[in-house]
């Protein structure tokens, strides 16, 4: 009788043991999921705030020009239709240069990729469509996000170092 007991109380003990072990696995599980979509919610609603139209403006030392550049058309960010995506992050860029001289333009687009440790931070690849030129900038998002600091990185451009620094302003 002592012995039956004792095998109906270490049963118990795997079956409890076996049961909270499973239960644990599926709780980790959902609570993963839940801090990743909580995560890609943040970037979302940080990239959100990029999203518009800009006009860019160049750069001398600590001071950003009043007028636009001459020759850069408008730049249009846009965000992705769902939140919970895997690149909700990832913005989509087209925009247009403008010879000064012919007036013909260049269409370019590509990526902004949000930084999700500092929302303030981020990295824009770009393509020209009629070439095979691509460049990376550096961009770093003023405090308001109605300004954006733009910094080539000339090792990754297929011209090199042709693109000057320049920010970027929201278009009224």
């Amino acid at each position: 009788m002592i012995q039956t007991a004792y095998n109906g109380r270490m049963n118990d003990f795997w079956a409890g043991a076996l049961l909270g072990f499973f239960a644990g696995i599926v709780a980790s599980i959902l609570a993963n999921h839940y801090w990743d979509l909580r995560a890609r919610y943040r970037a979302y609603t940080a990239a959100g705030k990029l999203v518009g139209t800009w006009v860019a403006y160049r750069m001398h030392g600590r001071n950003v020009d009043t007028k636009p550049m001459p020759g850069a058309g408008l730049t249009v960010v846009s965000s992705k239709p769902h939140w919970w995506s895997a690149n909700s992050a990832v913005l989509d860029v087209r925009a247009q240069d403008i010879d000064t001289r012919t007036g013909l333009t260049r269409d370019h687009d590509g990526h902004i990729v949000i930084d999700p440790a500092f929302p303030w931070l981020a990295t824009r690849i770009d393509r020209y469509a009629d070439s095979n030129e691509i460049s990376e900038q550096r961009l770093v998002i003023g405090p308001d996000f109605n300004i954006v600091y733009v910094f080539p990185v000339a090792s990754v451009a297929t011209l090199g170092d042709v693109y000057a620094k320049h920010a970027w302003r929201r278009k009224c």
